[in-house]
């Protein structure tokens, strides 16, 4: 069967040739019938029926071979790059020279797993965030090392709304930065993403990722690229540079007025901006709301920049994106089952009543129960202020404006919604747009948003709760461009409160009928996975494949009995209900949340609080311990040595400045198809003192005299690993070899780089914390588990309600709460007991407090089997344990405390004792 060629090597031999040419394809039976033709804007390979696999003359258009263009386009222009230029050489990115086979060696894992690791836990990555990263590296790994292909690749992200691409793409950023890679660009379908983009980029904004990465990218837009200190950033190839544009700012002239000043001659540049973006071979392209561009001006105006990557980014990928493109695919299905996002019911009502003041009154009843909630909770979590708001999407201009005019009747509740309504359509005047992105401000008004289709890609407010819609198809709500814009969660994570997780979506149809269309509803909930996979072929050679999973996600009530009228996390992703039922159950919720708890008045928790302060210590070559990565680093570069090495484009310069003082820049040099091992050689000794030299002059190494000693027998273990492969290796490319040794040092700093560290105990508070109870209340503590409910029923439980996020969790404190041993518990929640780790930015929270008899408090954590060996919860043990020395040696404490972190095994393997629990403790 044709197709555009796949990534999916060891799967039946070699993979199609052609990924990444974009949408234009060659079918059986067109011209070239039976051929797979490339276009890799540095000459092309084709692919003939039998499998031969051969070269051809570059075109009159180097960038494009006119045989793969419809006839009714003319071929792109010129793309400006050497012939000569090898297509790889960016550290683990190298793609291959002409006439070179694919670079990594069997024994060479196909990603650096490790880094990944370390980049997740710097950005406090999610788990799909994570794994979207994880499919990234292995399919450009795939591309580039394994199948030794040309570029441009092409790969498509398609991730639920609300759960991240702006991390992925900094995630990404980090890791090819890592790799070597110096040009990233970031191409958004307006200027509202493109502002929030570089906000994301921007060091000291509330929104900005960079805090949590080593790269720190200069972002170069479209107002600042000709100024001279951009003009200099560009030019200086050991800076990250991310340009963000929107795609009408890189549309030729001709075709956009915007685009003008990008293709414009630039007397700095030397060219127009455009022709330095084509230049830049390492340059990774991610294309925000991917599904955006497949218009062909668009297309082309990405496409022919010839990128290295280009990765779309999308919740919706277009139709016509080949499956095969897609690498990663995380539904909104699993998002909702993950908790990522809001839980989504579905609301019709049981009568006739379908008119639009109907409609609005039972939108507005719900949404003012929502508000009573969240200021109950906030009240009591000391979490910031939300305002809850409604979205009505009406199907015509003519309707919104007419919705306009229901609400600010005086009659319609009695006016007070008349100066807190937002009509927003494609007519709207400009500061109704404006008025949209303010809408989270303490200074907005704005309660209730009418709009006319979807709300502009890139509207991202969190505190919408119910969704009002006025079109006739509930298909049409739960299109992720509509029911997206209500999903965001307000306070960062499901607060266990089922009226604070939810979205309330009243669709036009009645109850019934929405049954009826069940299966409607569960299309639209199909949770359908793809992720890069890696496995080891029969050559041992590990390559990345491509996996997919495909589960239809039930919709609870979808059986014509009365559904639940609260959303089942364990069952369902969305809940069928009616507005009677549903306004009853969130009415009689309200009543319930505004019933506080106060812990026990017969026991007596005093929580230490901690100052914690950066340490300021120096980092020195004698810190590295482990050396055996420096030796392994050796064999591989001993095991590349076949007659002609290829030279990486990250390179270690040695720079003498005007003070006469030497550095090491770690530089993208201009890479050449081959470097002979037959050069000049030289003698061990002087290559080793110039490798020396290389290494201590760069940043990674203090400037003090005794780290010439210090990194010797790190130079030993390196030189060890080469074996009589040294000599020729260090001659002949004494700079990749720095590269490497360099970079392994600075992992090595990053591990050493100091722990959040506690200045003193400062005081030891009562733990007077008052809870909102559950509405469900449920005293089947031993029956299945329910992740809303708050059991009751404890004996040695501070409070009379617990709740908990697993089945596990619960075990447990049934475990704490039998044992003779234990004097009283607590179930934590967030800011109960907060320690700082991962470098001061974040707070982890453990999951009880367990006091014995002896009076000792044990902070306890319980974990999925899959986690325990996790960095994040590693860190989180480490950062615990430091707590508890520095609390331990305070004599204002005055009493023991110790943590104990146990596994789902080690719950089951206790057979319900406290003793057995403590002695299988992990840390």
């Amino acid at each position: 069967m044709w197709r555009q060629g796949a990534i999916a090597a060891g799967r039946g031999g070699r993979p199609d040739h052609g990924r990444g040419c974009g949408l234009d394809r060659v079918p059986p039976g067109g011209n070239g019938a039976g051929r797979h033709l490339r276009d890799g804007g540095r000459g092309r390979c084709r692919r003939d029926a039998e499998g031969a696999e051969s070269r051809f003359a570059r075109p009159s258009h180097p960038g494009v071979d006119p045989r793969r263009l419809p006839p009714h386009e003319p071929p792109a222009a010129p793309v400006p790059r050497s012939p000569a230029a090898c297509d790889g050489g960016i550290g683990r990115f190298r793609g291959r020279c002409r006439g070179e086979s694919a670079s990594l060696s069997i024994a060479t894992p196909l990603i650096d797993a490790d880094a990944i690791s370390a980049i997740a836990a710097r950005l406090d990555l999610r788990a799909p965030n994570r794994e979207a990263l994880d499919s990234i590296a292995k399919a450009v790994a795939q591309h580039y090392d394994v199948d030794g292909d040309e570029p441009p690749f092409e790969c498509v992200v398609d991730l639920a709304t609300a759960v991240g691409k702006t991390y992925v793409m900094a995630a990404a950023i980090e890791y090819f930065a890592g790799q070597g890679v110096r040009n990233f660009a970031v191409i958004t379908p307006g200027k509202t993403i493109l502002r929030k983009t570089v906000d994301n980029f921007t060091p000291g904004h509330p929104k900005s990722l960079v805090g949590g990465m080593d790269a720190q990218p200069e972002v170069i837009t479209s107002e600042n690229f000709a100024t001279p200190v951009m003009r200099a950033v560009m030019e200086d190839e050991s800076e990250v540079k991310l340009f963000v544009f929107t795609v009408q700012a890189l549309l030729k002239p001709e075709t956009s007025e915007t685009g003008r000043r990008t293709h414009k001659f630039q007397e700095g540049l030397g060219k127009a901006f455009y022709d330095h973006l084509q230049e830049q071979e390492d340059l990774i392209v991610f294309a925000d709301e991917h599904h955006c561009y497949y218009g062909k001006a668009f297309s082309s105006a990405i496409r022919e920049l010839v990128p290295k990557v280009l990765v779309g980014l999308t919740a919706t990928p277009d139709k016509k994106t080949p499956t095969e493109h897609i690498i990663y695919r995380y539904p909104l299905a699993r998002a909702i089952a993950d908790q990522l996002v809001k839980t989504p019911v579905l609301v019709g009502r049981k009568d006739d009543l379908s008119d639009h003041v109907t409609k609005l009154r039972d939108g507005v009843r719900l949404l003012e129960a929502k508000a009573k909630a969240v200021e109950a909770y906030c009240r009591v979590s000391g979490a910031k202020a939300v305002r809850p708001m409604m979205l009505v999407v009406a199907p015509k201009i003519e309707d919104a404006d007419r919705v306009e005019e229901l609400l600010t009747d005086p009659g319609f509740a009695g006016g007070a919604y008349a100066e807190t309504i937002l009509n927003i359509n494609s007519s709207s005047p400009e500061e109704a747009l404006d008025s949209l992105d303010q809408v989270e401000t303490p200074a907005s008004k704005v309660r209730i948003i009418v709009s006319v289709g979807m709300l502009k890609e890139g509207w991202d407010v969190k505190s919408v709760y119910v969704i009002a819609s006025l079109r006739p198809s509930i298909s049409e709500i739960l299109t992720e461009q509509t029911l997206g814009r209500g999903l965001r969660l307000p306070f960062g994570a499901y607060t266990g409160i089922e009226m604070l997780d939810t979205l309330e979506v009243l669709a036009h149809e009645r109850y019934q009928e929405l049954l009826k269309k069940a299966n409607v509803i569960n299309e639209a909930f199909i949770d359908y996975r793809v992720w890069m996979a890696t496995t080891r072929r029969a050559d041992g050679r590990e390559v990345a494949v491509i996996e997919r999973s495909e589960a239809i996600s039930p919709v609870a009530g979808e059986d014509g009995s009365e559904p639940p009228v609260g959303p089942e996390p364990d069952s369902a992703v969305a809940t069928v209900t009616s507005v009677e039922a549903r306004t009853e159950h969130v009415e009689a919720e309200v009543v319930q949340l505004s019933a506080q708890m106060i812990p026990r008045d017969d026991v007596r928790l005093r929580v230490p609080k901690l100052v914690m302060l950066g340490v300021q210590s120096k980092f020195t070559l004698s810190d590295i311990t482990d050396r055996d990565p420096f030796k392994r680093l050796g064999e591989r570069l001993a095991a590349d040595a076949n007659g002609e090495l290829r030279r990486v484009k990250v390179s270690a310069r040695t720079v003498t400045g005007r003070d006469g003082l030497t550095t090491t820049h770690m530089v993208t040099s201009d890479a050449v198809d081959k470097v002979s091992s037959q050069a000049p050689l030289l003698a061990l000794e002087e290559a080793r003192r110039q490798l020396a030299d290389l290494v201590l002059g760069s940043d990674a190494v203090p400037a003090r005299a005794t780290e010439r000693a210090r990194l010797a027998p790190i130079l030993d273990d390196l030189i060890a690993g080469l074996g009589a492969k040294a000599v020729p290796v260090l001659s002949t490319n004494l700079d990749r070899v720095a590269a490497r040794v360099i970079d392994l040092i600075q992992r090595a700093q990053k591990e050493f780089a100091p722990k959040p560290t506690y200045d003193e105990v400062v005081d030891v508070v009562e733990f007077a914390n008052v809870r909102l109870q559950r509405p469900t209340a449920s005293g089947d503590r031993f029956g299945k588990f329910e992740r809303q409910a708050g059991y009751e029923g404890w004996e040695r439980g501070m409070y009379p309600q617990a709740w908990f996020d697993s089945g596990t969790e619960l075990t447990a404190a049934n475990i704490f709460d039998a044992a003779a041993e234990v004097a009283f518990w607590v179930r934590l929640e967030r800011n109960d007991c907060p320690i700082l780790w991962s470098g001061m930015k974040t707070s982890y929270n453990p999951d009880f407090i367990v006091v014995d008899r002896s009076w000792t408090h044990y902070m306890t954590e319980i974990k999925m089997e899959k986690e325990g060996s996790t960095p994040a919860v590693l860190g989180k043990a480490e950062a615990a344990l430091r707590w508890v020395n520095h609390v331990n040696a305070d004599p204002k404490t005055g009493v023991a405390w110790a943590y104990l972190l146990v596994l789902e095994s080690d719950v089951e393997a206790a057979k319900g004792s406290w003793p057995a629990l403590k002695a299988l403790n992990r840390t």
